[in-house]
């Protein structure tokens, strides 16, 4: 009788051998933040996707209509406000992002500078970024308005209008003040990102330049502006996904209008689902816009960790 051979004895490995001999003690620290992307950002994604694919009122019954909200978004009963909520969003960011480059750019040189009270000069300017975006917002509506405003009244002292400004009620003017309020608040992340470059770029070639006899204007563009071109790149991406999904001024000082003047596509979604009642159509608007934020997350993302190896 012939005896069979032993089967060849199968590898298993156990978690230790896989993830080393801390495994359960990294699993039990990565907990927590497991469950927070799961339930705050992994959930509520995939629900939003399912919405989009829904006729779903508030109240309601969903209904799957497939892609009937983003058809309707793009050449159908809503593709009028979606495309005028691109275009005044487009208008907005690259007014703001300009803005903010310039300021944030000047601010941060003159700070830079051994200047007398310059501590106190940086409390001021970052001031803006520590305050709330609400509170922050309702002191402009209060800055904006007609009666009372801060700008229509000293306009009014100096003899340079006899009637206000209709500062959040003209279409022409409503647009430009949000921008404003907005430069306003986020300047001084700007401020802080190039005053961090400008204190990291060393004295040794300011002092070599110097020696060639290269101008103040000549360093700023050979030594300066190169050595903060990543920080530039980084802090033009991260504004840039802020100021465009940033809704509190909009909301606060305008509300989209006057006649949609200001009626960016994160504000054009708040008013799908909050005043019209529909949550599809609210969800498709945001997923519709999602691949250039995704394509510009994962140019920063790749950036940052590229400076980090």
């Amino acid at each position: 009788m012939e005896h069979v051979g032993a089967l060849p004895a199968v590898a298993r490995h156990r978690p230790r051998d896989l993830f080393g001999p801390d495994w359960a003690l990294g699993w039990l620290f990565t907990a927590p933040a497991l469950v927070g992307i799961l339930g705050l950002i992994a959930y509520p994604f995939v629900q939003s996707i399912i919405y989009s694919l829904q006729n779903v009122r508030v109240g309601g019954e969903a209904i799957w209509v497939g892609l009937a909200n983003y058809q309707s978004l793009l050449v159908g009963t809503n593709s009028g406000g979606f495309v005028n909520s691109l275009q005044v969003t487009f208008v907005y960011l690259v007014a703001a992002l300009a803005a903010k480059f310039a300021l944030g750019l000047v601010s941060a040189l003159i700070l830079h500078a051994k200047i007398r009270l310059r501590s106190l000069f940086r409390v001021l300017l970052f001031l803006p970024w520590a305050i709330p975006g609400v509170v922050g917002a309702q002191a402009w509506r209060w800055i904006y308005d007609d009666a009372f405003g801060v700008i229509n009244l000293a306009l009014f002292q100096i003899g340079l209008i006899e009637r206000p400004l209709l500062f959040l009620a003209k279409p022409d003017l409503a647009l430009w003040s949000v921008v404003a309020a907005s430069v306003w608040q986020g300047t001084p992340f700007w401020t802080m990102s190039y005053l961090a470059g400008l204190q990291s770029i060393p004295r040794d070639l300011y002092e070599a330049a110097e020696i060639d006899g290269a101008s103040t204007w000549q360093s700023f563009w050979l030594i300066t502006l190169p050595s903060l071109m990543p920080i530039v790149t980084i802090t033009f991406m991260l504004s840039a996904i802020w100021t465009t999904n940033s809704v509190q001024y909009v909301y606060i000082l305008t509300s989209g209008g006057p006649a949609h003047a200001t009626e960016t596509f994160p504000m054009f979604a708040l008013i799908q689902g909050l005043r019209v009642y529909d949550l599809g159509m609210a969800a498709a608007v945001p997923l519709l816009v999602a691949p250039p934020f995704a394509v510009l997350i994962y140019l920063l993302s790749r950036r940052m960790l590229r400076q980090d190896a």
